[in-house]
């Protein structure tokens, strides 16, 4: 039932930090263990987090 409260926490943008310190996780680590998201969730999170550099002149590997 934790897991399912992180996973559900972390999808609803609760900050890593906060979900850390109320379950009582001493490591972000342990956190990230338990925290099982979706597939969906995942994929956008990181094309969210990458975007930035392949926006950027010659991120996406092509000539300006």
């Amino acid at each position: 039932m934790a897991g399912t409260l992180l996973s559900t926490s972390s999808e609803d943008g609760a900050d890593r930090l906060f979900i850390q310190q109320q379950v009582g996780h001493r490591c972000d680590t342990s956190t990230a263990i338990c925290t099982h998201v979706s597939s969906d969730f995942m994929n956008t999170a990181l094309r969210k987090a990458i975007s930035p550099a392949l926006d950027a002149p010659g991120g996406n590997g092509k000539e300006c």
